[in-house]
């Protein structure tokens, strides 16, 4: 009884709202591990109440029920499960829509329920048959031996090991270990592709040139999308009715070489394209294979007039999912040890003639370019600006940050000393107000921007979530949000937020992990010397344009 009390349960709770909408794959998944989670918990904690009663001479026996009592109650459980089956999925179906609609999402259609109950049910019937499975083998050793309490102990507790243990082992051996080898594989393939239209670049002020070092062919894809990316000079200057530049893009991927090969390779395409005389430099910590945000470094280009220099390399083969779990911390090692040489470099040249330094960063790139400083005084004492998107809750720098937000600020949108170096932002407006509306402090150089949308599950989920309330449950959402439909229950709310993540890039820019370029021009702007409130529509407009296809490449 206590199990399917606890299996009930779970699957209720699996079901309420999340950040985003989940297909119903997904939304299977969680049903099934958030039941099979409730069934052991209550089936354990049933059985050591039984225990309990029968030392204290109070246990419940249901046979001790008539017959027509036990009908009864046994009626009442099924028409519990058969509404439960039915009527939870129903009603999750209403909330899935409102929550597509809060993120102007698809909305699901009405097979949704039955696809994902129907999967949900059939992954929690095989977690259940493989613990009855272990049960009855210990059960028949037990029956055997003497000790048979303990043994009852055992089976219980052994049974929900392995359970748990197969679950763990399914995704270390198998799942994941296949998709790092099919990653592998997959990644090295597409970095010899070319996607179709891209050509290599004429210009030499980018990487993959004739005359850069670095060969078209071995940049791989995404260093292939990086540097025949963004504007030229007469596309800026036709945007900002102003004088340009020729933006420099330099790039180098992994190939054979070490981290420090690749690096030396950056530097090298930094001395030939003279670098170091560009006003500005942005370097860029990219994501698993090496891709950077196209709307950060296009936004760059416009706001600095061409006037730069921006920076990428690839310090991975794997996708950032699979970076995540394989050695997180690599993406911190590639990025000190390129922010290290480019700083040596420009401690050469005459403090009066070097360029300014910026960092940008998305997701694990966020996370690495965080990584290079000790804390935010070692941050602002050696960079003139940053804007990093989506940094995932494990940041340091970021939590440390959070931590020591002024009081009445939240940790969606913290207030870190009104506002003075760092601001933190998912809409333009959090730039110059708190999320109350209050406005916020001078903004002294040099200037930090976090953007991180509260849809977004790269940003908040953490296994904390597993055993704690987060902070992000403190009833002050607004209203609209999806954020505040939200409900945590322990362990259910992990695997909810964890289901979220793969669908979170396929969602409208400014909602999961999408950042617009309505959030990226301001942030960028204010950072580079101007105010969050100036006229930029012209070069949001051109980036909407450019990025989204219409817009030629002429590099």
């Amino acid at each position: 009884m206590g199990g399917s009390i606890g299996a009930f349960a779970g699957y209720v709770a699996a079901y309420s709202p999340s950040l985003l909408p989940r297909t119903w794959t997904f939304q299977g998944v969680v049903a099934a591990v958030s039941s099979a989670f409730g069934y052991q918990v209550g089936m354990l904690t049933g059985w050591g109440a039984g225990l309990l009663g029968d030392v204290l001479g109070m246990r419940f026996d249901p046979r001790r029920l008539g017959r027509g009592a036990q009908r009864a109650l046994t009626a009442a459980a099924l028409t519990a499960a058969a509404a439960a089956a039915v009527g939870v999925p129903l009603a999750a179906l209403r909330s899935q829509r409102r929550t597509a609609r809060a993120c102007r999402a698809d909305e699901p259609t009405a097979g949704w329920q039955l696809a994902s109950a129907a999967a949900g049910a059939g992954l929690f019937l095989l977690l259940q048959a493989q613990w009855r499975a272990t049960a009855a083998a210990i059960d028949w050793v037990g029956s055997r031996l003497h000790g048979r309490i303990a043994w009852r102990v055992a089976e219980r507790l052994v049974a929900t090991l392995v359970v748990l243990t197969t679950i763990v082992v399914i995704f270390d051996t198998v799942i994941l270990h296949g998709v790092i080898q099919v990653g592998r594989t997959a990644s090295g393939r597409l970095d010899l592709t070319t996607p179709e239209g891209m050509h290599e670049p004429a210009s030499p002020t980018r990487s993959g040139s004739p005359d850069s070092r670095e060969a078209w062919s071995s940049l791989g894809l995404q260093g292939k999308i990086f540097v025949t990316g963004g504007p030229d000079a007469a596309r800026i200057e036709q945007v900002t009715a102003r004088p340009a530049k020729e933006p420099l893009r330099v790039y180098a991927a992994m190939g054979s070489r070490s981290l420090r090969g690749v690096t030396e390779a950056v530097l090298a395409e930094m001395d030939r394209t003279d670098a170091w005389h560009r006003a500005h430099l942005c370097i860029v910590t990219t994501t698993g294979r090496g891709s950077a945000n196209e709307w950060s470094a296009s936004a760059f280009e416009y706001l600095t007039g061409g006037d730069c220099c921006t920076i990428g390399m690839q310090y991975s083969g794997l996708p950032s999912a699979i970076t995540l779990f394989t050695d997180k911390q690599i993406p911190v090692v590639a990025s000190r040890a390129l922010f290290d040489a480019i700083e040596h470099r420009l401690s050469t040249l005459p403090p009066g003639q070097r360029p300014r330094v910026h960092l940008a960063g998305e997701s694990l790139g966020a996370f690495g370019s965080n990584g290079v400083f000790a804390d935010v005084e070692d941050l602002l004492a050696r960079v003139d600006g940053a804007v990093w998107m989506g940094a995932p809750d494990f940041t340091p720098l970021k939590s440390e940050l959070t931590v020591g937000r002024d009081e009445g600020s939240t940790v969606v949108v913290p207030v870190v000393d009104d506002g003075r170096h760092v601001r933190f932002a998912g809409q333009p407006w959090h730039l110059t107000h708190s999320e109350f509306g209050r406005e916020l402090g001078p903004w002294a150089f040099p200037r930090i921007v976090y953007l991180q949308n509260d849809t977004d599950p790269v940003v908040w989920w953490g296994t904390r979530l597993l055993w704690r309330k987060p902070e992000w449950f403190d009833g002050l959402r607004p209203a609209g949000s999806t954020m505040a439909r939200m409900h945590w229950v322990p362990f259910v709310t992990f695997w909810q937020v964890a289901c979220d993540m793969p669908v979170c890039a396929r969602m409208l820019e400014g909602f999961g992990h999408k950042y617009s370029a309505t959030q990226v021009v301001p942030a960028w702007a204010s950072v580079l010397g101007g105010e969050p409130t100036d006229d930029n529509q012209a070069i949001i407009d051109a980036l909407l344009e450019d990025i989204r296809g219409s817009g030629p490449r002429r590099h």
